[in-house]
């Protein structure tokens, strides 16, 4: 009896050791042939065909961005402005204003920007009242100079060229004639004026949480051409300021709806 459990067992674990040998002679697939032993070293034919394993042997993250490209297109962002908006109710001239931009691999940012603004001014000196308001629209082009495009906030560099079709007035108080006495009141009303302007812009854009985003914005504004009148320059003109001098500057504080397509990317 216990010669016959003696056997058994050997069995048992030859078989084991067997199945075990064999297992270790499949490489991707394959079992080896081609081994020989000579004395108690296994030799490897040198005809035998190993197959390399395909693809890197090690494990890269799939979420690696600095190893893939950004989609061409990444969204759009719908933003206001709020310094205009509060400069309107605040003081004596301002705007309205909303833009839509562009997203192209984040780097890249064509933009439209759409107001309504209003001036309505005395001077304190001459007495003399200014009153115009109108729509006009910017369109421009902005880039991401941030060398890491694929992050949320961005630092741009861009430009704007203004268009603004406008009627405007002006009025004076009581003056006297020199020469011939007496006095009046002037008006000159609907005074029809086109004005277009260059602007150089510098701002950025931070995610505060999910797709709402902040941003701000300086512009260094130049008048191109305004339309010529007999009678008069205009005072302020609608999106670009107040034309004291033939540049000026300005800036926006925008509320940003980020409604972007997701970090797409791909090889």
């Amino acid at each position: 009896m216990k010669t016959s459990k003696y056997i058994s067992t050997v069995v048992r674990n030859s078989l084991c050791l067997i199945i075990t040998f064999l297992s270790t002679m499949t490489v991707s697939g394959q079992t080896l042939s081609g081994l020989t032993k000579e004395g108690n070293k296994v030799v490897i034919d040198s005809t035998m065909n190993i197959q390399k394993p395909e693809g890197p042997t090690k494990w890269i993250p799939q979420d690696n961005e600095s190893d893939y490209k950004t989609t061409f297109f990444q969204g759009f962002t719908l933003s206001v402005d709020l310094i205009g908006a509060g400069m309107q109710i605040l003081g004596d001239y301002g705007n309205m204003e909303a833009a839509l931009r562009l997203n192209l691999k984040n780097t890249y940012f064509p933009i439209a920007e759409l107001g309504y603004a209003k001036c309505d001014i005395t001077d304190d000196d001459t007495n003399i009242t200014f009153k115009d308001n109108a729509p006009y629209i910017r369109i421009g082009f902005d880039y991401n100079i941030l060398k890491d495009k694929l992050q949320d906030n961005k630092l741009f560099v861009g430009f704007r060229y203004g268009l603004s079709k406008y009627d405007y007035d002006i009025s004076g108080a009581e003056m006297t004639d020199p020469i011939w006495g007496g006095s009046e009141n002037f008006h000159l009303n609907n005074i029809s004026t086109t004005s277009q302007w260059l602007e150089l812009c510098f701002g950025c854009q931070v995610k505060i949480v999910s797709n709402f985003h902040m941003g701000w914005s300086i512009r260094y504004k130049s008048e191109l051409h305004s339309t010529k009148s007999d009678y008069s320059k205009p005072y302020y003109i609608p999106g670009y300021g107040t034309t004291v001098n033939s540049s000026c500057w300005g800036g926006t504080y925008n509320l940003i709806f980020d409604l972007n397509w997701g970090k797409k990317h791909g090889k």
